[in-house]
């Protein structure tokens, strides 16, 4: 989601009578009233500003944020003091993201009755903040009314160790609504017609809600409406290619609406591709149609480019004149390039084909790994292996696709070690029409495996000498692996199932689905 812009509640924050509205704006300083307290390692929370589009702050430009240490965090980040009046200050609420999926950062909501140090704090209103992580923010909220005609601090703590960042915007105090937004609205199953959304109950609770949707950019009244008696709707009949925006508010029944959310978007995907083999060869300089690129939370905000050589020029197109490359200037960067949907369901032996080079630089080198996804809210699946080896000329790969479906995703994730770049070209979908079934699967001339199915030892007939056996789940995880010139492998300790064995030889990184009898 981009940037979010606050309606209704939010709009015109009220910073009288102890109430308070605070986005951390104003200053690249701690705000007047709040405290910053560091019991642990040298970071402590800090408001940090967003120049980039990569990540935002949930409004306007700056967060109050944690980031991360060596050895753990013993920090709070404390409000001003609340008088707890009914009616008035009983309620707070705020934004929070945890950046990066690989740390995923958590914090503690604690009170205190008397001071603002941190060993006054001994009363705990939420003892585990975890948000989905990501670029979006999920909104919390409080029933403060325990503490009505008590003075109080809220103290945002973290403990952690060595994890990434935890971002805070957007701290509300005021009245308890009648009637609360809903909170944490994401989208996901994102198709060429269609979108699903979620979200978590609002404050007060809700017997049913309202959806508004319309183009980018449409007038809130003008929108098509939808209502839903759950906490998810699916948006249908929208256009592929096409730009949205919606709002949710929530329907309390005697206490009527809530206000709008705050603008939420997404884009529609083209229609599923459908018409195979479908190659592309990078020839452009420019995103090919229907690919996109996806960010990986926390790794930076570095994208795919089309180059005509890699960073030394060692490598050339494979398809001249251009072929698709990851390269950038800092370690750790990571960044997947989605292809089109696909349409694989009528497929016998639906199977990705391409070429990769990934040269070193002092030893480094920059790596691929290859994800699919057999419907658009699914989480990414590995398939395959990873490829973090330096290949200084061009590596023919084939991977058997697993769980085909009517709207497949295939995403290329490079992964920067600041090297010479990974190339990948001539991409590839087609059908092998090789039935998965009692007998020999043949690939090409070179290699073939019998028998198939298999009880204890496979047999590789090749007249390449092989580099490396090995044998993945359809998951990815690498179970078995053979070093050498071998033409056999025993799969006799593994169960029963489908499993893919990878063979490497000169030139070739061939994959295969093989059954385990």
């Amino acid at each position: 989601m981009k940037k979010q812009l606050l309606l209704g509640l939010f709009a015109i924050p009220l910073i009288v009578n102890a109430q308070f509205f605070q986005n951390f704006d104003s200053s690249t300083s701690i705000p007047a009233g709040w405290a910053a307290l560091n019991g642990g390692d040298g970071n402590t929370w800090e408001i940090i500003e967003y120049t980039t589009s990569d990540i935002l702050a949930y409004s306007g430009t700056r967060t109050a944020s944690l980031r991360y240490g060596s050895s753990a965090h013993d920090d709070y980040l404390v409000t001003p003091a609340i008088t707890v009046t009914a009616g008035l200050s009983d309620f707070l609420s705020f934004y929070a993201r945890s950046r990066d999926s690989d740390y995923p950062e958590t914090i503690s909501l604690k009170i205190s009755t008397t001071t603002p140090t941190a060993d006054a704090f001994t009363n705990t209103l939420a003892a585990s903040i975890a948000p989905a992580s990501g670029a979006e923010f999920y909104r919390y909220s409080y029933d403060l009314s325990a503490y009505i005609g008590q003075t109080i601090y809220i103290g945002f703590y973290s403990s952690t160790t060595d994890l990434f960042y935890m971002d805070i915007d957007d701290v509300f105090n005021g009245a308890i609504p009648a009637c609360d937004i809903p909170s944490s609205i994401v989208v996901n199953g994102v198709t060429s017609n269609s979108a699903n959304i979620s979200w978590m109950p609002s404050f007060t609770g809700s017997a049913s809600y309202q959806i508004e949707y319309g183009p980018t950019g449409f007038a809130q009244g003008t929108g098509t409406i939808v209502n839903s008696g759950s906490m998810s709707a699916t948006i249908s009949n929208l256009n592929p290619s096409m730009a949205y925006q919606f709002y949710v508010r929530s329907n309390c029944t005697t206490n009527g609406f809530s206000e709008w959310s705050p603008a939420q978007s997404f884009t529609t995907t083209c229609i599923p591709i459908a018409s195979f083999p479908y190659i592309q060869n990078f020839d452009n300089t420019t995103l090919p149609s229907c690919w996109s690129n996806e960010s990986v939370a926390g790794a930076g905000n570095a994208v795919w480019k089309y180059v005509a050589t890699n960073g030394n020029s060692s490598i050339n197109p494979k398809s001249a004149p251009r072929m698709a490359e990851f390269r950038t200037e800092s370690a750790g960067e990571r960044a997947k390039l989605l292809m089109p949907p696909l349409n694989i369901s009528g497929l016998t032996n639906p199977e990705l084909r391409f070429s990769l080079a990934n040269v070193n630089w002092l030893g480094e080198v920059d790596e691929l790994r290859i994800y699919y996804k057999s419907n658009p809210n699914d989480d990414w699946v590995q398939v395959g292996s990873s490829y973090m080896t330096e290949n200084s000329s061009w590596l023919d790969v084939s991977i058997p696709l697993p769980n085909k479906s009517a709207n497949y995703s295939i995403a290329f994730e490079g992964a920067s070690n600041w090297s010479r770049g990974m190339n990948i070209d001539n991409v590839m979908i087609l059908d092998t029409s090789a039935t998965l079934g009692v007998g020999d699967i043949a690939k090409n001339n070179e290699i073939k495996l019998y028998p198939n199915p298999v009880k204890d030892v496979l047999n590789i007939n090749s007249n390449k000498k092989l580099r490396s056996i090995e044998v993945f789940s359809l998951t990815g995880q690498l179970l078995q692996k053979v070093d050498n010139d071998s033409k056999q492998i025993n799969l006799s300790g593994l169960e029963k199932g489908v499993y893919l064995l990878r063979v490497k030889s000169e030139g070739k990184d061939e994959s295969f689905k093989i059954i385990k009898d």
